[in-house]
């Protein structure tokens, strides 16, 4: 669904891992640094500041999601990053949400997130996004890099009943991205969590989700079909189709997520991720793109700009106008270009605009 305004936020509160998961290249090979500078955690003044110049200049966004390459639960003060985003962009964002898995995120720090959302008036609902991709403990285990299964189980029935108790509304995901190793076990997993959730989740008051999620490999790259193939035989195997189950929604991926994969040559487009992918980074850079993993697509530091100076200016505008005229270069050159939001002509004439006010070479 194409998103509104800005686009969809993504915010990094750190590019620390506590998982080594196979379909992660960065914290499974163990990169010393996953963006190109020092890995560490988001400032949480900072992100005040920066929340403070988004309402100043009423930026909007579809929704904003806390997490890119590493697991938002590592941060200390993830309740404050959350909380201070429900205040302040309380009317400038259709939701909130979280991806994480949920390893670190206790008991105690659960009941804390909830706190902190119950202490706002009309706050945007939150989602949380739990990746599990398994069914087993030796499953989980051999895919994740790390035998916390049971753990994950213990802290997503918390949430599950906390969330009962607050004002707030908590929405919950839970994902199986499906690849080799866990493929098998898709139908059980679809079993146990509608199982749980359609006993002790609260339809009328919260949307819960089950999302089958196919593999992205590498931006579309060698492997992308593979990985798409062994998607489609699984959920067909499996007997899953989206919609009700149990009470619960059931969602899979049926589109492809890049526009130009090993299976799929000559389909590159201007990617709408320069329009509504904006990504701040663990240090406070905004990015162009979710992603460019090595951070080539730079905008600057929010704590010296203020979003709409980075995000209309010229540096992003001429990356556009790149796009727009055919030519595909530096980080872009190599990714097939995402293919979950479409580059619609409104889009494509902000683009142009922009360009003849900033004195731009149009193509």
């Amino acid at each position: 669904m194409q998103p509104s305004g800005d686009g969809v936020l993504q915010v990094e509160p750190t590019d620390h891992c506590n998982l080594s998961c196979r379909m992660c290249t960065p914290h499974h090979d163990g990169w010393e640094t996953v963006h190109g500078v020092p890995k560490g955690y988001l400032d949480p003044d900072l992100w005040a500041r920066v929340i403070d110049g988004l309402a100043r200049d009423d930026v909007r966004f579809d929704h904003v999601i806390f997490q890119w390459l590493g697991d938002p639960s590592l941060h200390p003060a993830l309740g404050r990053l959350i909380g201070d985003a429900a205040r302040g962009l309380a009317g400038r964002v259709g939701y909130l949400r979280v991806d994480t898995n949920l390893i670190r995120l206790t008991p105690a720090r659960i009941d804390d997130l909830l706190n902190q959302l119950d202490a706002v008036d009309d706050g945007p609902p939150l989602l949380v996004v739990v990746t599990i991709d398994a069914h087993r403990p030796t499953t989980y285990a051999h895919v994740k890099g790390q035998d916390a299964l049971e753990r994950v189980r213990r802290h997503v029935r918390h949430l599950v009943r906390a969330r009962r108790r607050c004002r707030a509304t908590v929405n919950l995901q839970l994902q199986f991205v499906v690849q080799d190793g866990n493929a098998d076990e898709a139908a059980e997993f679809l079993a146990y969590w509608a199982d749980l959730l359609g006993c002790q989740g609260d339809g009328r008051r919260f949307h819960d989700e089950i999302c089958f999620k196919r593999l992205s490999v590498a931006g579309g790259g060698p492997g992308q079909s593979a990985a798409d193939a062994l998607y489609e035989s699984t959920i067909a195997g499996a007997g899953i189709n989206p919609g009700m189950h149990r009470g619960v929604n059931v969602l899979t991926w049926e589109q492809r997520p890049w526009q130009e994969d090993d299976g799929n040559r000559g389909g590159r487009t201007p990617c709408p991720g320069l329009w509504l992918t904006p990504v701040i980074r663990q240090d406070g850079h905004l990015l162009m793109c979710c992603a460019d993993l090595h951070s080539t697509l730079d905008l600057g530091p929010l704590e010296h700009a203020s979003f709409r100076t980075l995000w209309d200016g010229p540096a992003a505008t001429a990356k556009r106008m790149e796009h727009l005229g055919g030519r595909f270069t530096g980080a872009c050159a190599a990714c097939g270009g995402i293919n979950w939001y479409e580059t619609t002509p409104a889009m494509t004439a902000r683009a142009r605009e922009r360009a003849a006010v900033l004195g731009l070479e149009t193509p």
